[in-house]
């Protein structure tokens, strides 16, 4: 995923090394919709490398505000899933102690039941 990302970086870079004379004009209100409204024709004009710089931040911008609150209640989740993991590997590792302490006690009576029967 972050190649796509290096990748489309470096396409946006060469873009706009090679049209960096090249001027983009953006019509905030074209001449019919300006002649329906009787308002005046409103355009924008830049360069086309701000143009780029300027579609390229605007992406990584509504990128981070879009997912932020995602990131954040997975990230609330995660660390709530954590906690119940690491309480059931505590409750194993007591479980698997007194289990241990079981079979010692049963090989300890096996052992003494063998050695009275022998005594006998």
């Amino acid at each position: 995923m972050q190649i796509l990302s290096i990748i489309s970086a470096l396409i946006a870079a060469y873009l706009v090394l090679m049209n960096y004379h090249n001027i983009v004009t953006i019509n905030l209100l074209n001449e019919k919709f300006a002649a329906l409204t009787n308002l005046s024709i409103h355009t924008l004009q830049f360069d086309f490398a701000i143009y780029t710089i300027i579609v390229f931040f605007l992406g990584i911008f509504s990128v981070i505000f879009f997912f932020a609150p995602l990131y954040a209640s997975l990230k609330t989740k995660f660390t709530a899933y954590k906690r119940e993991l690491e309480k059931g590997s505590i409750s194993n590792s007591n479980g698997e102690a007194k289990i241990k302490v079981l079979e010692n006690k049963i090989t300890v009576l096996e052992k003494a039941l063998d050695d009275a029967l022998k005594n006998r």
